[in-house]
């Protein structure tokens, strides 16, 4: 019996001192969750930040392309302002021409104020191309940096 009590004893003994922790005996683990807390904080700051430069950048993109948009927008008027001034010089041309064969003189004021206005309607739309065209390089230009900047940084 005293073999059995002598073998619990020991076999207590170094259960207890097993399962009793010393905080010494964890101070190490405790400092390295402090650091891992600190660099997960620091990280978590940092993707904040790349997050908001991200969306800031697909914010500035959003608006090249709505310039490209607006662009665009300008070019299809500018195409049918183009249209219709063709189809009245077209119109134009065949007034002048039943002018010449019929040579009826009162139709002949007429016909020059219908021209005026045809040239100060061209002169208007070749200023409207001017900044049309203005855009348009204005646009390839930023087109032409931004282009740069993709291939300088493969």
């Amino acid at each position: 019996m005293l073999k059995i009590a002598l073998a619990l004893i020991v076999a207590f003994v170094s259960l207890a001192s097993n399962v009793v922790a010393n905080a010494d005996d964890h101070a190490g683990m405790k400092k390295e969750h402090e650091a891992a807390h600190l660099q997960h904080d620091k990280w978590a700051s940092e993707h904040a930040k790349w997050r908001a430069e991200h969306m800031r950048a697909l914010a500035m993109m959003a608006k090249f392309q709505a310039k490209i948009y607006e662009h665009e927008a300008e070019l299809i008027e500018h195409d049918e302002e183009m249209r219709a001034h063709e189809d009245h010089a077209m119109h134009h041309g065949e007034e002048i021409a039943h002018h010449e064969n019929d040579g009826d003189a009162t139709d002949h004021e007429a016909l020059e104020a219908e021209h005026k206005k045809f040239s100060s309607e061209h002169e208007a739309m070749a200023k409207k191309h001017d900044a049309v065209k203005s855009g348009h390089e204005e646009l390839h230009e930023l087109l032409q940096k931004l282009f740069q900047i993709m291939k300088s940084e493969k």
